[in-house]
């Protein structure tokens, strides 16, 4: 406990502190809005192929510092709630409902995708942007399928790749998921649109709806992305934190780097970007 301190979420932690953050603590001190490659323009494209309705109740799987989940009580009117491994990433959350004044329709809490702490049935939608690819979906979809109501939706914003790739291709691509393992100490695949399918209908869901996205880079424009990053004063605030940061820190540079080298390998390579994309897929509880 921070005696000291009467709101130990908004105390400083050190460069050492921050040196020893795994990478979504990382992330969450970064106040990163969200992390899905299509932008809040694909996550509200996700809740129209889930059939989101006013006062649902929806789970957000990994919903990070909560800007996606909010996102839907403004844009949806509906009831959120949101788990995510990473404290420092609730404590943004959090954060966000007490700033919007939004108690009564959002909560946040530390939480484990292999273990949901909810009731069965107990949601009509549960989401997941940019979380699944680095979970065994294997143990992570049955969880899924049992916190959600008869017919309710599961619906999933991720990356895929395309069955057939070339090799050099494939090579940069198994470069990219390898870095962002090595970030995260989680399994992070990319996933064949086949594949994804498949794991939608092993575990119970039934009519599918999905849309495709390649040559992401191109597919979003710069005044959305700055838009959805709460536009330039808060794009300066994050690149001010960073240019901070790395010249404190060898190690933080370096965890910089190798975040900006994975996202150029599967975001703007020339080699990867026709065979790689991001997949929204909605399917149905039977």
């Amino acid at each position: 406990m921070q005696k000291k301190n009467e709101n130990p979420i908004s105390a400083e932690p050190s460069v050492e502190d921050i040196e020893q953050m795994d990478y979504y603590d990382f992330m969450g001190y970064m106040e990163v809005p969200f992390f899905m490659v299509g932008g809040l323009e694909s996550s509200e494209r996700l809740a129209q192929l889930c059939d989101i309705k006013p006062n649902m109740r929806v789970l957000f799987i990994g919903c990070g510092t909560g800007e996606s989940a909010l996102n839907y009580v403004r844009k949806f009117d509906v009831n959120v709630a949101g788990i995510d491994i990473a404290e420092k990433m609730i404590e943004e959350a959090n954060k966000r409902v007490h700033q919007e004044g939004l108690e009564n329709k959002a909560e946040f809490k530390a939480g484990d995708a292999y273990d949901l702490d909810f009731p069965d049935k107990s949601f009509d939608i549960v989401i997941s942007e940019f979380v699944s690819q680095f979970l065994d979906c294997s143990r992570a979809f049955p969880e899924f399928h049992r916190v959600l109501k008869p017919n309710g939706r599961l619906g999933i914003n991720e990356m895929f790749k395309l069955d057939d790739i070339p090799p050099d291709a494939e090579k940069t691509v198994n470069e990219a998921e390898q870095i962002f393992r090595e970030l995260t100490n989680l399994p992070f695949t990319l996933y064949s649109l086949e594949k994804w399918k498949q794991y939608f209908t092993d575990n119970g869901f039934i009519d599918l709806q999905s849309e495709e996205q390649l040559e992401i880079g191109s597919a979003i424009s710069s005044r959305e992305m700055i838009h959805d990053m709460g536009g330039w004063k808060g794009i300066f605030k994050m690149l001010g934190k960073m240019i901070k940061l790395m010249l404190k820190s060898k190690k933080i540079r370096k965890k910089f780097g190798m975040i900006s080298k994975a996202k150029r390998r599967l975001i703007s390579n020339r080699t990867t970007k026709k065979y790689v994309g991001y997949l929204l897929l909605s399917g149905r509880r039977k």
